[in-house]
């Protein structure tokens, strides 16, 4: 504990002479933007696909902004970005992961299980800051067909996620079916 505290505070140290992005910034460079949501979407979707438990199993810094998503400038842009907050993204990830492991460090002493969940510990801190629905993300068809086909390269065709929700094959559009068969019947006033 008292080591990844040590190497976060180095981290906030570098950062703090950096100049501050905003998310507008981040959404203007399209290819890092596609990047963030693919990084998003693999935080919550690595245990149904291989190809997003691939990319996460090669991270390597402890704030999980690293390659094969960012690269090294972009992983400062992106530590440095301002959130509506008032704090930067790193100070966010720091914060938000120090408060869950003093509650693991609690609950869980016998198992010695501190490990931190993609899923359920990181994915909602960056789609908070990143203002990512990830239902929305899950069931964008164009977005997914894309992360099939390109993976990480796939935001230069990247228009962004659907403004209307474009079901997937999980949701089912459209005027419900009723239970039973009955006709319909009109009752005379």
């Amino acid at each position: 504990m008292e080591n990844i505290t040590a190497q976060m505070e180095a981290t906030t140290l570098q950062m703090e002479d950096s100049p501050k992005f905003t998310i507008s910034d981040l959404k203007s460079n399209n290819p890092l933007w596609w990047r963030i949501h693919v990084f998003t979407y693999d935080l919550r979707h690595y245990r149904e696909r291989p190809d997003s438990l691939d990319r996460l199993e090669t991270i390597v810094d402890i704030s999980y902004l690293s390659t094969p998503y960012f690269n090294e400038s972009e992983v400062t842009q992106l530590k440095s970005t301002l959130l509506s907050t008032g704090k930067t993204l790193e100070e966010t990830i720091e914060q938000t992961l120090h408060e869950r492991l003093n509650r693991r460090l609690k609950k869980r002493q016998e198992s010695n299980d501190y490990r931190v969940c993609a899923a359920h510990d990181l994915a909602p801190i960056f789609e908070k800051a990143f203002g990512l629905d990830h239902k929305q993300l899950a069931r964008d068809v164009e977005f997914l067909k894309l992360v099939d086909e390109n993976g990480l390269q796939g935001g230069e065709a990247w228009t962004g996620l659907a403004t209307k929700p474009i079901c997937g094959p999980k949701a089912q559009p459209g005027k419900k079916k009723r239970k039973n068969n009955r006709k319909k019947t009109r009752q005379p006033n």
